[in-house]
């Protein structure tokens, strides 16, 4: 379990884990083009190795986010723990709009 936040905590720390999965994301995002293309052309070895080059990226990201003290929910899912409930921000949704700005976009609470 990572740290309480109080939703402004939580709200302050939206720009570094943005900056930690900005990055992570795209390039996840280029690998898994390739490893579609490498499935495609049946090259089992190479679409083996960026399967695993997915899967050590993804955990270092986790890890990272973890080491902020907030909870990895799932691919690109960042939870707050406020101690009564969770604030969930998923970053898979926020980068897919290219967007610096996170304007009126919300963290939701469960």
């Amino acid at each position: 379990m990572g740290r309480v936040f109080t939703l402004q905590e939580a709200r302050e720390l939206l720009p570094a884990v943005q900056d930690l999965t900005r990055p992570v994301f795209e390039l996840a995002a280029s690998l898994a083009e390739e490893l579609q293309q490498a499935d495609e052309r049946e090259d089992e070895e190479r679409a083996e190795e960026l399967r695993e080059r997915l899967q050590t990226l993804v955990e270092s990201w986790a890890e990272a986010i973890r080491d902020l003290g907030a909870e990895v929910k799932g691919l690109w899912l960042v939870d707050f723990d406020s101690g009564d409930s969770t604030q969930t921000f998923d970053f898979g949704k926020f980068l897919e709009r290219d967007t610096q700005d996170y304007g009126d976009y919300k963290i939701s609470t469960w």
